[in-house]
């Protein structure tokens, strides 16, 4: 079945719909529990969840986020799959089956795709998102973890944690893939809001790679926690925000000056980590400590910790605004 049918089908019931108008209250959390395998719904102004939605095998990327579409996804890595969220009525409507161990994954902005990086198959897979469906798929490096589009649609960024490198394609003029050297092990990688630099978060060297995107090359690495995991920009401010799973810590970049500002304690083995805009806060879920922990950048402090389920991992764009 085709999103389009599938929206046609619902829409009669969305105008009535509760969960629709409750939806529209305020910016809402996807955090992905690979020990239950749910997705926990979050309320980012009342802070806590308001439902639980069942998922395929072992749920850890999500992308959620506006360039998403109608509907929220989730790669089941034990599972070969991704499944479809309904935003309105928290419900999974379609699981699409994809290759070895799905795991990074982001939403093209202008084009109805969805690019899904299999962490066994070398290759990112290309999922339309109107006929819900892999259309496609480009080769890429070893074990391929995180995925960002730029927010013009023009570049495709890739890590691939076994090479030490980023693997970049251009969407805009489909010239070759360029490869740029970062640090060991790049895992979950940013682009700025402009898409002049690509941030990547390096789990064996533990440090961040800062690259030129214009340039195409990295230009500064700073040392953050122990095996940093994933990023977030701050683009008000001009920080980065880092996850470091083995020491519970946030580390704060300050991109002026290339180095470390803060190091916030959080929960225990950090891993996703999202940035609301509308409320202006950052969002780390914590894998085994089975929370969101809600950090205040303007002080940096951590205001707040919100139950979630088992395992909660929220690899990617988590937050719809």
């Amino acid at each position: 079945m085709s999103l389009r049918a599938l929206w046609y089908g619902l829409a009669a019931l969305l105008a009535a719909s509760p969960c629709a108008q409750a939806d529209a209250a305020g910016p809402r959390a996807y955090v992905t529990n690979q020990g239950d395998n749910t997705v926990s719904v979050v309320d980012l102004v009342a802070r806590q969840v308001i439902a639980t939605v069942s998922v395929g095998k072992s749920p850890a990327g999500v992308a959620a986020g506006a360039a998403g579409g109608e509907f929220a996804y989730v790669s089941n890595p034990d599972g070969n799959s991704l499944s479809v969220i309904d935003r309105h009525h928290h419900q999974a409507v379609q699981t699409i089956a994809t290759g070895a161990s799905p795991l990074g994954m982001a939403a093209d902005p202008v084009r109805p795709l969805l690019y899904v990086a299999n962490w066994f198959d070398r290759r990112v897979q290309i999922v339309d998102r109107e006929r819900l469906a892999v259309t496609g798929e480009y080769a890429v490096g070893n074990v391929p973890a995180g995925v960002a589009v730029s927010s013009d649609g023009a570049l495709l960024a890739v890590a691939n944690r076994d090479d030490d490198n980023v693997q970049v394609f251009d969407l805009a003029q489909g010239s070759a893939p360029v490869l740029i050297k970062v640090g060991r092990a790049p895992f979950g990688i940013t682009l700025s809001a402009d898409g002049h630099q690509l941030f990547s978060a390096n789990v064996q060297s533990d440090d961040v790679s800062i690259v030129d995107m214009l340039e195409r090359r990295e230009t500064a690495r700073v040392k953050v926690g122990d095996a940093p995991y994933a990023s977030e920009h701050d683009a008000r401010r001009n920080l980065l925000f880092v996850t470091n799973q083995q020491d519970g810590t946030v580390s704060v970049i300050d991109l002026a000056t290339a180095t470390e500002r803060a190091r916030i304690p959080v929960g225990d083995y950090p891993e996703g980590i999202d940035y609301s805009a509308t409320l202006d806060r950052v969002y780390v879920a914590c894998w085994f400590d089975n929370a969101l922990y809600v950090i205040n950048p303007a002080t940096l402090q951590v205001e707040a910790r919100i139950p979630t389920g088992d395992g909660s991992r929220a690899f990617g764009d988590f937050i719809r605004e």
